[in-house]
């Protein structure tokens, strides 16, 4: 009664009081802030674990050593012009799939970002949005990613020996730590001795809102694929999965999830081992399975163990020609 008291009293203040001001942005408090930090990713390199270096201090070569060989097709002529100006290498931006997830920001431009919280950069074999998407879910705090087409001198120029050498086309894929716009997209490239280092085909992403918490369980937790465990102390605690395809009446809630894995709390009470004992569903991992880009289903992993997210080690997997991928994975733990 005391609590009931108490709340009919807060309840009484709060209607004689004033209403409180409208919440509005305090843009003088915005100005005053720091502008925000840009940078961009580094061109000519292979791969830039961003926690192993740093951003200020980016060593070039110019000892006309060869580089790694590109993967992509090199345009005739091989000049910065007819590199930006490809048909060819603009067709990969244009018809590369959004994975799931992700909302496109910006396609098919000149330029790289210049944006801010750069979290690091990996060269690909193909133009490949979804295995771009799948480093960017890997990575702990990235929240969008730029896939883009890169003209790199085949061995390192300087000025003297080798001030122009021939080019190569390199598969970038840069992971963000913020979101990212298509205003951002303005690093057009550089110059290294006479070699220019342009860019085509630049495509941004934006990671998708994370789903609700659910009723009865700790969660979401992101993850960076699906879950692969071991056995614990030689026991299984893989309880199996269910799969719901999507239709109208079914998409992406991860509570059919939550409601698969009491049931299977629920059947496995009721079909107890000889000694009266049982497995508690008390961990699900829900995620999206697409085939070829395509989302076909909520995918519901059930387990009688909670499991870390350095587990989500299942990315996918290829079925002949069929390529199957893991989006918007994510775990969640019953309540005890």
């Amino acid at each position: 009664m005391r609590s009931a008291c108490i709340i009919s009293a807060l309840m009484a203040i709060a209607a004689a009081a004033p209403a409180p001001s409208p919440q509005l942005i305090d843009l003088a408090g915005v100005d005053a802030a720091p502008d925000p930090v840009l940078v961009s990713a580094p061109m000519d390199v292979a791969s830039d674990p961003v926690e192993k270096r740093d951003i200020g201090l980016v060593k070039r070569g110019g000892t006309c050593a060869p580089q790694p060989a590109g993967s992509g097709p090199v345009p005739t002529p091989d000049t910065p012009a007819a590199f930006t100006a490809s048909a060819e290498l603009q067709a990969f931006a244009q018809i590369a799939p959004t994975p799931d997830g992700y909302t496109a920001a910006f396609q098919n431009k000149d330029g790289s970002l210049s944006a801010s919280n750069y979290m690091g950069l990996y060269t690909l074999k193909a133009f490949d949005t979804l295995g771009c998407a799948s480093l960017c879910d890997q990575a702990n705090g990235c929240q969008a990613f730029n896939m883009y087409i890169e003209r790199d001198p085949t061995v390192a120029p300087n000025a003297l020996d080798c001030p122009n050498p021939a080019s190569l086309t390199n598969y970038k894929c840069t992971l963000w730590g913020a979101p990212v716009v298509a205003e951002q997209a303005r690093n057009k490239g550089q110059w290294r001795a006479s070699f220019q280092v342009v860019i085509t085909g630049s495509n941004g992403y934006n990671k998708a809102s994370p789903p609700d918490p659910i009723t009865g369980f700790t969660g979401p937790t992101a993850l960076g694929g699906a879950i692969n465990a071991p056995l614990d102390n030689g026991k299984n605690t893989y309880l199996g999965y269910k799969y719901f395809p999507f239709s109208q009446t079914q998409g992406y809630t991860p509570t059919t999830c939550a409601d698969a894995c009491n049931a299977q709390t629920g059947y496995n009470s009721r079909h107890p081992n000889a000694d009266g004992s049982y497995a508690t569903c008390s961990f699900f991992n829900a995620y999206v399975l697409s085939q070829n880009a395509i989302p076909q289903g909520l995918y519901c992993s059930l387990y009688s163990k909670t499991w870390a997210p350095s587990y989500a080690t299942n990315r996918g997997q290829y079925r002949g020609t069929d390529r199957f991928t893991v989006s918007r994975s994510y775990s969640y733990t019953l309540t005890q």
